[in-house]
């Protein structure tokens, strides 16, 4: 079964995935964000997201983040993710005939957040270059989280278009 043919909140073995609620008893000391930035940040409108890295100046490229809410337990599905990306997108060998043969990913960095405006987000970005971060996807704009194939070719088009995913490519 695929994620997308799933209702947005249920997981693919069918888990209902609530998103975690805030505890004000106890609040998070681990704020990644500040309050005002959660207040200027419309859920359903990538425009107002607040980037989790202000500069990837210095940083591997082309680089993915993903930012995931460690409450609500997506951090397996985020390593998954991750180790997905890096053995898909390796490293190319120095010796790479075409550049259609070649798309790399140099670093695929995770997010855990814990804050309360951060509740039930899995979002994924990638900078191809020091401009700074593009989203690709978000869990809750895209109504749950992105099949393994749609997020590859997702990757690709902005790493290496002529790049081909072999079997992620069939639709």
């Amino acid at each position: 079964m695929s994620d997308s043919t799933l209702a947005p909140n249920t997981t693919a073995d069918g888990v209902a995935c609530i998103d975690c609620q805030p505890d004000a008893a106890h609040p998070s000391p681990a704020v990644a964000a500040t309050s005002a930035a959660g207040a200027t940040e419309d859920l359903m409108d990538p425009t107002t997201f607040v980037r989790p890295l202000g500069s990837v100046a210095g940083l591997p490229m082309p680089l993915v983040v993903i930012e995931y809410c460690h409450r609500c337990k997506f951090g397996l599905r985020a390593n998954w993710i991750q180790q997905e990306l890096l053995s898909t997108f390796a490293p190319s060998p120095p010796n790479a005939d075409s550049a259609a043969d070649t798309a790399s990913v140099a670093s695929v960095m995770l997010i855990p957040k814990v804050d309360d405006v951060s509740a039930g987000r899995f979002r994924v970005y990638i900078a191809a270059d020091a401009s700074g971060l593009a989203l690709v996807w978000d869990r809750k704009v895209q109504g749950g989280f992105p099949e393994m194939r749609v997020l590859k070719q997702k990757v690709r088009d902005v790493v290496n278009p002529r790049f081909g995913l072999g079997h992620s490519d069939k639709k």
